[in-house]
């Protein structure tokens, strides 16, 4: 989609949080997770706040200005510090609000090495390419992991132990993690492996790694009673996953017939591949990255070995 378009698309709405009650999700008596649900403005993104006796995590934050002010109220009206944050993928819906969250404290902010690396480089590319659409509700200033945990490290804090998956591309990222609470209660923060109820952003590639990625989850995610994705609303992790591999598969299904070999398809195939999937998954928002989606699947799907 032209910028042009995506702007007027979220013009009006951008100013507005759209924020409901935090669903808030009990896993132990010590042990609750609150998620912030932004509204479209914010690309419907998901941040959460792991709240036990003595403090506060944070998993993620979100896109805007008044998204991620509305998330430090959130965290403040808890009435408990904030000991950590933590962060799955480097893409801006989910760090750009990480500045109005820590407000200026210090808190350790944890992601790998990769993730890091990624904010760096994209973070003055997509200011220029979201900045015009967004305006005064960018954040102009991101701020960056200071603790740097490698793939399978273990971290705790007030009682609960967190494990980071590094597993690199094959996510809406071309570098994805995964934070796992393996005690008090096992569960999973997915990132945007996982897109419920939503188009998902495919057009950073890597599909087939994608694919893979969630078949991997499945195993890992075996007898844990939710997962908590990057989009949508949290439910068990086995039909969440499921729904994104069939999702994945459905949209690069409809991309290879229509390019027919090609690596990149027309505006009325675009056209038709977005009618195609908002048939499949009518009410679900973000369409405007259907389009977007195209040429990077079908470049991949063209590939001769």
């Amino acid at each position: 989609m032209h910028i042009g378009a995506l702007h007027n698309r979220l013009v009006g709405r951008r100013e507005r949080t759209n924020v409901r009650v935090m669903d808030k999700h009990v896993l132990s008596p010590n042990l609750t997770v609150h998620r912030h649900a932004s509204g479209e403005g914010g690309i419907f993104v998901n941040a959460y706040l792991v709240e036990t006796p003595h403090g506060v995590v944070a998993v993620d934050s979100t896109l805007s200005e008044s998204e991620s002010r509305a998330f430090r109220g959130e965290l403040e009206a808890l009435g408990k510090p904030l000991l950590a944050v933590l962060i799955t993928h480097p893409h801006p819906d989910h760090v750009a609000g990480i500045t109005n969250l820590v407000a200026g404290e210090s808190p350790p902010i944890l992601a790998t090495q990769a993730v890091l690396d990624v904010m760096r480089k994209i973070e003055e590319p997509k200011r220029k390419q979201w900045g015009p659409v967004y305006g005064a509700e960018w954040v102009q200033r991101w701020t960056y992991p200071n603790t740097i945990v490698k793939n399978g490290e273990q971290v705790t804090f007030d009682g609960v132990t967190y494990s980071v998956l590094d597993i690199g591309a094959g996510g809406d990222s071309e570098s994805n993690s995964v934070w796992f609470i393996s005690a008090p209660e096992k569960t999973a923060f997915l990132g945007d492996l996982t897109f419920n109820g939503t188009h998902a952003y495919v057009a950073d590639g890597h599909l087939l790694a994608w694919l893979a990625n969630l078949s991997r989850l499945e195993r890992l995610c075996q007898g844990m009673a939710v997962a908590f994705p990057g989009h949508g609303p949290a439910i068990a992790p086995g039909p969440l996953l499921a729904a994104q591999r069939d999702y994945l598969l459905t949209l690069a299904s409809h991309v290879k017939e229509l390019a027919e070999g090609r690596p990149a398809l027309t505006d009325s195939e675009k056209s038709e591949l977005e009618r195609r999937m908002t048939a499949y998954l009518p009410s679900g928002g973000l369409t405007f990255l259907i389009a977007m989606n195209a040429d990077p699947i079908a470049r991949e799907l063209s590939v001769s070995p």
